[in-house]
């Protein structure tokens, strides 16, 4: 039964922090030093998951996606209805803690029904719960743009050596609006559509964050709203953390097929609960159609330095010190994972 469980824990995370935001004041505060401090610690506590398992019953595991998009929609509702008259204290926790709910719980369990190209009822809450994130384009970049890139120069998600990561959150961005214009706009010409058909993904991924932003101010206020878009920007940089990490500086010499060493993999129990095996990245990227609890977590693929979630608090909190930690994991990758086109490839290239 616990391998089912410990998918729970995003929902019923997820509940308490609509429980705490309803309470007003400072409970926010407790709900949000209390989440990270949980997740950071819980990753050393209960060290690594390497198990896999067969499930009876997929559909459980799936509701454990869906049931966030109702979820993350109350916590804005209670958002609405309790931030004016919040102090400026409480006002900052609620960005805070619902930008934390929409990285962890909108833009990924969104990047995981997004993959699902073929079915219509799990891309619907996979758009709008990146909708809902202000990420409205990242379903087309990601999975058209990214996944195919991925290791390559020219790939935006992919941060090379030294690369600072407020630099990469600005080229990632402009390169996932960018990339996922031109995708759409590839596909309409070879349906033989207008740009602006109403069929065009890029649009309408636009038009419901919108339609989303104007609900909350017509409903709620001005400063509901500006609670809203900073939550969602705070969930951008959440996002784009965790792109900055999962492949920094590794690299794949083009037309070579993508393989477990072009990602940065970790198998901490807190960690792949939370964000539903995501922190299973190498067989992510090397079979993406794969739903995330068939995620395979390959041991011999390049590891993270520590847990998947602390590497990502070091890297968005002490960029200098991650940059230092990775410069020793990339000479190891370098010697024990590189292929020998791709050691000749980092050898001529300026980092």
């Amino acid at each position: 039964m616990f391998k089912y469980l410990k998918f729970s824990l995003a929902p019923l995370s997820l509940v308490l922090a609509i429980l705490f935001a309803s309470m007003g004041d400072l409970y926010i505060w407790y709900f949000f030093i209390g989440f990270s401090a949980f997740i950071l610690i819980g990753d050393i506590i209960f060290g690594e998951d390497n198990s896999v398992h067969e499930y009876k019953y997929p559909s459980i595991l799936n509701l454990m996606l869906y049931i966030n998009l109702p979820l993350l929609i109350i916590l804005i509702l209670v958002m609405v209805n309790t931030i004016d008259s919040q102090t400026t204290s409480s006002f900052i926790g609620y960005c805070l803690t619902i930008g934390l709910m929409l990285g962890g719980f909108g833009v990924n369990v969104g990047h995981e029904l997004t993959h699902r190209k073929n079915k219509k009822f799990d891309m619907f809450f996979g758009n709008w719960l990146q909708a809902l994130c202000w990420d409205n384009v990242f379903a087309i970049e990601h999975v058209y743009g990214h996944h195919k890139q991925v290791g390559l120069k020219e790939d935006g998600a992919t941060a090379r050596r030294n690369e600072g990561i407020f630099y990469f959150m600005f080229r990632s961005t402009y390169n996932e609006y960018k990339n996922a214009y031109q995708i759409e706009k590839n596909r309409l010409n070879r349906k033989k559509k207008s740009f602006f058909s109403r069929d065009n993904k890029f649009i309408i991924g636009i038009s419901r964050s919108i339609i989303v932003s104007f609900l909350i101010f017509f409903i709620g206020s001005t400063t509901a709203l500006f609670c809203y878009l900073i939550s969602a920007f705070i969930s951008k940089i959440l996002l784009e953390t965790i792109n900055y990490v999962e492949h920094y500086g590794l690299v794949r010499v083009e037309g070579e097929p993508v393989k477990p060493r072009h990602s940065w993999n970790s198998n901490t129990l807190i960690s792949s609960a939370f964000t539903f095996n995501l922190t299973r990245h190498s067989s992510h990227h090397e079979k993406a159609h794969l739903p995330y609890w068939k995620l395979k977590p390959y041991n011999d693929a390049p590891k993270m330095p520590f847990g998947y979630l602390a590497t990502f608090f070091i890297a968005i909190l002490f960029p200098w010190l991650y940059r230092l930690v990775m410069t020793k994991k990339l000479k190891d990758w370098d010697q024990n994972y590189a292929s020998e086109s791709e050691k000749q490839l980092i050898a001529n290239t300026q980092f």
